[in-house]
């Protein structure tokens, strides 16, 4: 028997020792930095375009990310016009600093749900149960306030599943294509990369609810915390995704700039 004992400890003691030390740390990990894009145009005719304050936003974190050495394997972006432009910048002005970074890749899968039909379905039945919601209705693209009462309430109901209208794309499926997405780009990347992937909040919430193993509900909740141009990182290894950072926002706070600070 201490035979036996002794020939086991040795192998185990050679599992290290024959590894570099890297390796033993197990597989290298793919590092996902999910980016909600800078603040776009709300109230304006067209939303899905950056202010000139989401520019701002995406400058700071250039100039972050160049700052702090991080070597960037390669930039995927949602299709919307947002998403584009945030990474665009952020690639732009890296270069301007001198730091290398990859030319973008546009992925369907990493697009925003469709707010607008979430609305649409879930809006007549909710003022049937509280007209009160006419009143907020009048300002929902005006005011912040009112929009996040009819917005969130909407949300809300939408991703429950039980009011779930046909032709409008279910919080289930949504996830799903985000996670489908996710995994496609990590599988593309080698181990130990670093990818920025430029989305919107939805996506983000989507993802973190499969890292955490969250509710609808309460993964939608995180999505309202999180700031234009935050960075919420995760690790990617053999198809298991690990949250590592939440809606970090030193690029902006390091500015000394309130304003540059927003939600929507």
């Amino acid at each position: 028997m201490a035979k036996a004992i002794a020939r086991k400890k040795r192998t185990f003691a050679r599992f290290f020792l024959d590894r570099p030390l890297g390796a033993l740390y197990f597989d290298p990990m793919v590092m996902l930095y999910m980016i909600r894009h800078g603040q776009a145009s709300f109230g304006q005719e067209n939303y899905d375009r950056l202010s000139q304050k989401g520019v701002s936003q995406m400058r700071a974190l250039a100039a972050y990310l160049s700052d702090i050495s991080l070597e960037i394997d390669a930039v995927y972006s949602g299709p919307l016009e947002r998403q584009k432009s945030s990474a665009l910048e952020v690639i732009s002005s890296c270069r301007e600093f001198g730091k290398k970074i990859p030319d973008m890749v546009v992925v369907e899968g990493l697009t925003e749900f469709d707010y607008r039909s979430v609305l649409a379905s879930q809006v007549p039945d909710m003022v049937k149960e509280d007209p009160s919601l006419n009143d907020h209705l009048q300002k929902i693209y005006t005011d912040g306030s009112s929009f996040q009462k009819v917005f969130g309430a909407a949300v809300l109901r939408w991703v429950s599943g039980r009011f779930d209208k046909p032709g409008v794309e279910t919080w289930e499926d949504f996830s799903a294509k985000t996670w489908s997405a996710l995994t496609g780009i990590a599988s593309a990347q080698g181990s130990g990369h670093n990818i920025l992937v430029f989305t919107s909040g939805g996506c983000i919430a989507a993802a973190i609810q499969h890292a955490l193993d969250l509710s609808s509900e309460h993964a939608v909740r995180l999505n309202w915390q999180l700031f234009n141009s935050s960075i919420t990182k995760f690790a990617y290894r053999k198809t298991k995704l690990t949250l590592a950072g939440y809606n970090a926002i030193a690029h902006l706070e390091l500015k000394k700039e309130k304003t540059l600070i927003t939600y929507r």
